[in-house]
């Protein structure tokens, strides 16, 4: 069975060094459900977010192995967090809503604008990719329902440009792989690879990299394993969170994914294959 490789170990420390230089306190933040649907409403009109609304009851057996399975789910959050105010309410101490919801069925899953009004619903139990899927295009109708309307009757055929993304945060992949040192690249050795812009730290390094560049860049496009394998969704991993497994980089959004993929490596590296920065998702709304 595959481990980490020493050279793994030796990564992380180098990482918990550069990310201790970066920032003196680095303390991720647990993402909860309110449960007060008017301060819910009150937060997603500040940060002009949609609200998903969760009815439950306590009796409700779907309803408690959604909470077990996907609710309380670590990457679901992860995913979920970013792009709504999320409202968990018992319907039998919230009836007002629940009718005013049309919700006679649990569980039921309703998103609404910053206005409360609706814009997508769902009834019963619903896996995890499901779930976000559920999620993700409640946020497009909502983005798409903020446009003006001279926009709105104007389709674009063509696709917008891609920005530069810059990969693993500028550092140079070939440093980081031979050495596991984090040394930034120098923007005139500049490469492009799969839509993404890797800066390296010398013409030497550069050459290392045109020559072989799968040897040097990270798995998935960067995007974290164990959220594409829960939720099906491509997300960017971050370079505080990094590991080498079999001699290749894998990016991760947290320390606690770090951890899952670490005691189950196969599980992760079986997921399906990230193939170009199309099928990167990131939220819509900030």
């Amino acid at each position: 069975m595959n481990s980490f490789r020493p050279a793994g170990v030796l990564f992380l420390m180098a990482m918990v060094a550069w990310a201790s230089a970066l920032t003196a306190s680095a303390v991720a933040e647990s993402p909860q459900w309110m449960g007060d649907f008017e301060a819910a409403q009150r937060e997603a009109r500040r940060l002009d977010r949609p609200m998903l609304v969760h009815f439950y009851t306590d009796w409700c057996f779907p309803c408690r192995q959604m909470e077990k399975n996907v609710l309380s789910r670590s990457t679901v959050l992860q995913v979920l967090q970013p792009r709504l105010v999320l409202v968990k309410l018992n319907a039998e101490k919230h009836p007002d809503l629940a009718k005013r919801f049309g919700v006679t069925l649990f569980p039921t899953d309703v998103i609404v604008d910053p206005s409360g009004r609706r814009i997508l619903s769902s009834t019963g139990y619903q896996e995890a990719d499901k779930y976000v899927r559920f999620a993700r295009d409640a946020e497009r109708q909502f983005v798409s329902m903020q446009k003006p309307a001279a926009d709105q009757g104007h389709v674009s055929t063509k696709a917008p440009p891609h920005s530069i993304t810059v990969a693993i945060d500028g550092f140079c992949p070939v440093t980081l792989w031979r050495d596991r040192q984090w040394v930034k690249g120098d923007p005139q050795y500049v490469v492009e690879h799969r839509g993404q812009t890797y800066y390296l730290a010398s013409a030497e390094t550069m050459s290392e990299f045109e020559a072989q560049p799968r040897q040097f860049v990270p798995q998935l496009l960067g995007c974290d394993p164990v959220i594409l394998m829960d939720t099906d969704l491509a997300v960017p991993g971050n370079v505080r969170y990094g590991a080498f497994y079999d001699e290749e980089l894998y990016l991760f959004t947290t320390a606690e994914n770090r951890r899952a993929f670490k005691q189950n490596p196969d599980r992760y590296t079986r997921t399906r294959v990230v193939r170009n920065i199309d099928e990167i998702d990131r939220p819509l709304v900030r």
